[in-house]
């Protein structure tokens, strides 16, 4: 009686370590899974840097670029750029009226990594369009703004890969348009819009 108690619990114990060590097998399949879809995904995100050198030379050259796009776009593109950034905020210099704040304090200020030079009259707030706004960018704004958004792709978060990687590409568009033997002056008027959309036939007619 006690013998066959004794082997019907080995038999017991063994087959809960046979069931823990398939447990531990798939788990670690999954890790591994994860793991080489998370470098694929890194991998897709990345900017070349002999790509990347070529289109921080053309933007060097730029002047002013008018950039569309919503203002928390903008705020995640900024804060990795500049250091801080709120959606609020239409200069890097401070500024409110009537309790709302238009720029950073003090303390903000000085969170800043690089001086956006954004002064009043920069940054407009689209009347209209909800969260929508327009940014002057000079050439040295681009330029931060690129280097930063490719330094993101490199990131262990695929959501910030991602989207580093997204926006990287969206100003990359307007930088492959710049002809150095172009006329210059042409690129002050350009108004450039990140706002991807869907075909027409998606969109609910009012």
């Amino acid at each position: 009686m006690f013998k066959t108690w004794r082997e019907q619990y080995r038999a017991s114990q063994e087959l809960k370590r046979q069931i823990e060590r398939e447990q531990w097998e798939q788990e670690k399949q999954w890790r591994e899974e994860d793991r080489a879809a998370r470098q694929k995904a890194l991998a897709e995100n990345a900017v070349d840097l002999a790509a990347h050198n070529e289109n921080l030379k053309a933007a060097t050259g730029v002047s002013y670029l008018t950039l569309a796009c919503h203002e928390d776009t903008w705020s995640f593109m900024a804060a990795r750029a500049f250091g801080i950034w709120l959606p609020s905020w239409t200069q890097s210099t401070w500024a409110s009226s009537l309790g709302a704040t238009y720029g950073p304090n003090g303390q903000e200020a000085q969170a800043f990594t690089v001086d956006p030079n954004l002064p009043k009259g920069r940054i407009k707030k689209v009347g209209g369009q909800a969260g929508m706004q327009e940014i002057l960018l000079s050439g040295h704004n681009l330029v931060q703004l690129l280097n930063a958004l490719r330094e993101g792709t490199a990131e262990d978060d695929v959501a910030v890969s991602a989207r580093c990687g997204r926006l990287y590409g969206k100003l990359a568009e307007f930088v492959h348009l710049v002809d150095p033997t172009a006329p210059a002056g042409k690129t002050t008027g350009i108004r450039y819009q990140i706002d991807d959309s869907v075909d027409s036939g998606h969109v609910t007619k009012r």
